[in-house]
């Protein structure tokens, strides 16, 4: 049976880590075990928290064999360099970043491991394509991100119509060559991630999933959006008209035709 790490990036998160350590307690092994992997070790990452975050995880490492926080950062340096940090650490066969919210629940995984059985090297989840589900998400934020993702595919030229969904299964040998050259520290590693797949022929599939939009969010959503719109425009240039990525031959999605495709 493979095994799974979990990579978990986390900043400032004092208020919402009890309710992660307590759920991954609780039922993550039954889970991962229901999608075919053994549950290896959970990755927390601090990203240079400035609250209590750090002790949270001391106090908790010490009741969970699975739990190995990652307290290295001495200063805040964004979600891809923490999920950078984390894979280079892994010693499951297989990752899967998640966020500390849980807003795609880890029951989701099954969807993704079924992918990835099916012939797919890389999983992501999924909030755009038919067959997705999202709870309690604000309208404007789910405009703004439509709107952010076609941005994305007319840049990139990447065929994924959400990018920045939270949840994503990798190999774990191919995650550490894909963020051995990270460029993107911060919210736009997501983007590079899946480019610098695609550039490597990795087939990716995406996978409709339930999330869950968690109101206590921390992220500055406008001013994230512009630097990472910034961050894409470089990558664009970099790997896209500089390099010219290698597309690979892949579904487009479990459903195979997105529910916008006629736009």
């Amino acid at each position: 049976m493979a095994t799974l790490s979990l990579v978990i990036p986390a900043y400032n998160e004092e208020e919402r880590l009890p309710g992660l350590l307590a759920a991954l307690d609780a039922s993550a092994e039954s889970i991962v075990a229901a999608s075919g992997f053994e549950l290896l070790e959970i990755l927390v990452v601090d990203d240079g928290s400035t609250d209590r975050t750090a002790g949270i995880l001391r106090q908790a490492e010490a009741g969970s064999p699975r739990l190995k926080p990652v307290l290295d950062a001495e200063r805040n340096r964004g979600k891809g360099a923490a999920f950078a940090s984390g894979v280079s650490r892994a010693e499951g066969d297989y990752v899967l970043l998640t966020d500390v919210d849980l807003s795609t629940p880890l029951e989701e995984l099954p969807k993704l491991a079924a992918a990835v059985d099916a012939g797919s090297a890389i999983a992501i989840g999924s909030r755009a394509i038919e067959g997705a589900v999202v709870e309690r998400g604000p309208a404007h934020r789910k405009l703004l991100g439509k709107g952010f993702n076609g941005l994305v595919r007319l840049l990139t030229g990447l065929d994924i119509r959400d990018t920045q969904c939270g949840f994503k299964l990798l190999p774990t040998r191919e995650a550490r060559l894909l963020v051995s050259e990270q460029r993107c520290p911060g919210f736009a590693f997501d983007v590079e991630l899946l480019m610098r797949a695609d550039q490597a022929g990795l087939s990716i599939a995406e996978v409709p999933v339930l999330y869950l939009h968690d109101s206590r969010s921390s992220v500055a959503v406008g001013s994230a959006s512009l630097q990472m719109l910034r961050d894409i425009c470089d990558l664009s240039y970099r790997l896209r008209l500089r390099g010219g990525p290698r597309r690979s031959e892949r579904p487009r999605s479990l459903v195979g035709v997105s529910a916008d495709d006629s736009d």
